[in-house]
């Protein structure tokens, strides 16, 4: 049962990533688990995750917390680091239409 269970989630996790992602350079604010606030700059940004730079050491896996300009702050799990970028994934997707909001104001220009 936990192995169809993972499976289902790893499903789910890919159709997240495949969702239409928007190029910006955006900015903001990330917390860790003890609640430290860093710089982080958005990259690129889906209803189900983005990916971002930061010079704040990330691990994969970890539980953050990011202030997407627009929509507000969004709990998400890093998914993978490579040097100062990473990807994460949003626990919830972000409302499609606060994501609208989000594309009218800061671009028209979808990436998949």
């Amino acid at each position: 049962m936990a192995t169809a269970y993972r499976l289902v989630e790893q499903v789910a996790a890919a159709e997240r990533r495949r969702a239409e992602r928007r190029v910006v350079a955006l900015d903001t604010l990330m917390s860790d688990r003890e609640s430290r606030t860093f710089a982080v700059r958005i990259l690129n940004l889906s209803e189900g995750g983005l990916m971002g730079q930061s010079e704040w050491p990330l691990c994969e896996r970890a539980p953050v917390r990011v202030d997407v300009p627009t929509i507000g702050w969004l709990r998400a799990d890093i998914i993978w680091v490579l040097g100062d970028r990473f990807g994460g994934n949003f626990r919830e997707p972000v409302d499609p239409e606060a994501f609208a909001a989000f594309v009218r104001i800061f671009g028209e220009h979808p990436r998949g």
